[in-house]
């Protein structure tokens, strides 16, 4: 789980007016359509994607950063806890750099002209410590949950100190949550990297081999090229993605009971993939040993097939965003759809979702009511849970995007009671239905 949280602040972005978004492990976005939430979550992704790149590759001047330089001067060759002074030190250079760069950022994400007045981290809070350490048989630099560590020399020149600064910045920030700084490459994907899956995935799966065809002219590399492709960064990143699905036969245990529990509650059947110049994708329904295209499987198959694919692959990532994971699913599959996002948090990933389901919703304030019962044990015996199924109310945020005005919405966030998140677009809906029912019912 994150050891740190932060507020993502931004005012007058595309349509939104104002946005406070305190990151934790499973965030929900709900609202309106066309109300700002894809926009936000793709802003979230790039930071957490692209946010590496805004490090300058010579010392800066800047009045934010010379105040790193001089902490880390200070400190050279001694071990030191941050205190929150000083790590709002690196917040604060982090924020500088997104202010100068706000705007080739925001092109590189959307592949057009978004505007935005401000794109601030704010509200900074760490759960453990955080120290920087030194050793002098230390060949590398490196990160744990607690700490970065760096080998001992005698002098540094102010590039090296650069580059020790911005390995503290970001491990103070994304630890965790996106990929280490200095990260090779792995087949063409840094390893945690965070993955998106946007809407309209069934398209995306039956369309692929077109789209990929013009999506690779895209480099992906640190220094990215300008994205020449109709689509935003992280839909061009999906279909990259797809390319490295590959499936192994051997999967760790978290990743084997995944994939397991999909197969067999969501999918009720097998889907492979073979690399040939292209990735070919087949479904294997349960109780046949005949394989079918996936353009003639159902859509279900068809929109989880990325999920599923993702965990059957040697494909690391911390984070994983999901854009309306309901589509395409029976209430039923809603629910189970609900468990599993549940499961994968508490398996150690972030999951950040955008939806229009109160099937998953209620699913989640289900579990959220459960964990705290006082007959948890027998209800959890009854009803089929396990720990792994139940939910912390510290784990879980949920924001409303509300239209205020012309083309513009503003972001609520909502409260979590006794009987779990009140989402009001939502019961405003259903009431209005309710009423007709009752209106147009005969007696």
């Amino acid at each position: 789980m994150m050891n740190q949280d932060w507020v993502l602040h931004v005012e007058a972005f595309a349509k939104i007016k104002t946005a406070d978004v305190r990151i934790s492990p499973l965030m929900y976005f709900v609202g309106d359509n066309n109300s700002g939430k894809s926009y936000l979550m793709s802003l979230l992704w790039g930071i957490l994607t692209l946010g590496k790149d805004l490090f300058p590759k010579v010392p800066s001047e800047s009045k934010a950063y010379k105040k790193c330089e001089n902490w880390l001067n200070q400190n050279v060759n001694q071990n030191k806890e941050l205190s929150g002074e000083e790590i709002e030190l690196y917040v604060s250079w982090f924020n500088d750099l997104l202010a100068n760069q706000k705007k080739s950022l925001l092109n590189k994400i959307f592949n057009y002209e978004v505007e935005a007045e401000k794109i601030q981290i704010m509200n900074y809070y760490r759960k453990r410590k955080f120290e920087v350490c030194w050793e002098q048989a230390a060949e590398r630099y490196s990160v744990t949950e607690t700490y970065v560590k760096f080998p001992v020399q005698e002098t540094y020149s102010r590039e090296q100190i650069l580059r020790m600064n911005a390995y503290i910045c970001w491990n103070i920030l994304m630890e965790g949550i996106a990929e280490p700084l200095y990260t090779p490459m792995v087949k063409g994907r840094r390893m945690g990297e965070p993955v998106y899956l946007p809407a309209s995935r069934t398209g995306f799966m039956l369309t692929y081999p077109q789209l990929i065809e013009n999506s690779l002219q895209v480099s992906f590399a640190p220094a990215l090229q300008e994205n020449s492709s109709a689509l935003t960064l992280p839909y061009v990143d999906f279909l990259q993605l797809i390319t490295k699905f590959e499936s192994k036969g051997k999967l760790g245990k978290r990743k084997e009971e995944i994939v397991k529990y999909i197969e067999r509650e969501m999918t009720r059947g097998n889907v492979s993939i073979r690399k040939e110049m292209l990735p070919v994708i087949k479904y294997r329904p349960n109780g046949t040993e005949k394989e079918i295209p996936l353009y003639i499987a159902s859509s279900i198959v068809s929109e989880i097939s990325p999920l599923l694919l993702l965990f059957k692959s040697d494909i690391n990532f911390k984070t994983l965003i999901i854009e309306e994971p309901e589509a395409h699913l029976h209430p039923e599959l809603q629910q189970k759809m609900a468990r599993l996002i549940i499961n994968l948090v508490n398996s150690g990933l972030q999951v950040w979702v955008t939806t229009h389901s109160d099937t998953i919703l209620q699913h989640t304030n289900n579990m959220l009511k459960l964990k705290k019962h006082v007959n948890a044990v027998e209800l959890m015996n009854e009803y089929g849970y396990s720990k792994k199924d139940l939910l912390d109310m510290d784990t879980v945020s949920m924001y409303q995007f509300v239209h205020c005005g012309i083309e513009k919405s503003r972001l609520e966030k909502l409260e979590c009671t006794d009987y779990g998140f009140v989402v009001p677009t939502f019961n405003d809906a259903l009431d209005k239905i309710v009423k007709e029912v009752y209106a147009f019912q005969e007696d």
